[in-house]
């Protein structure tokens, strides 16, 4: 146990951070396999530990980064699509090999978590539409707008 951690709180290290301590929800008990560990309402205890994360931390570690994309179900893949950079930047990033996040994929992360624990899911459709635009092909044309009474519109092809 380190120094100056009560001896009554369990260190949940398992979730892949290993700064987070519990003081009671966990019950200890020992099998015909040797000691088991049950938390009570693991679920609960992951949206808290990601929500304090987003709200409270400076910077995000590669641990984290990574505990927020696995509580959201995103590959490596995924979130680099998502926050328009490659695999391997993501990858890079979890294994703190790579200290150079980005404030904008950071606040972004951040925000499509909170969406993922809050939201209706508006932002992260933005998101995706954005990062579908930047993998189209585009040729600058003509757009039309149009006012009506409604104010302006763009104009209908």
């Amino acid at each position: 146990m380190d120094k100056g951690i009560d001896n009554n709180l369990f260190k949940y290290d398992s979730c892949g951070l290993d700064y987070i301590y519990l003081r009671n929800g966990v019950v200890k008990k020992e099998t015909k396999y040797g000691s088991a560990v049950s938390i009570h309402n693991i679920e609960s205890l992951h949206r808290c530990i990601g929500l304090e994360i987003v709200k409270n931390r400076p910077q995000l570690s590669g641990a984290e980064m990574r505990f927020l994309r696995k509580e959201m179900d995103l590959s490596q893949v995924d979130l680099a699509g998502l926050l328009g950079v490659s695999e391997s930047t993501v990858r890079n990033w979890e294994n703190d090999r790579n200290k150079n996040n980005t404030v904008s994929a950071e606040i972004l992360l951040r925000s499509i978590y909170l969406e993922h624990v809050d939201g209706d899911g508006t932002i992260r459709e933005s998101i995706e539409r954005i990062a579908e635009l930047n993998r189209v092909e585009w040729t600058i044309g003509k757009i039309e707008f149009e006012e009506n009474d409604g104010g302006w519109h763009t104009k209908a092809a």
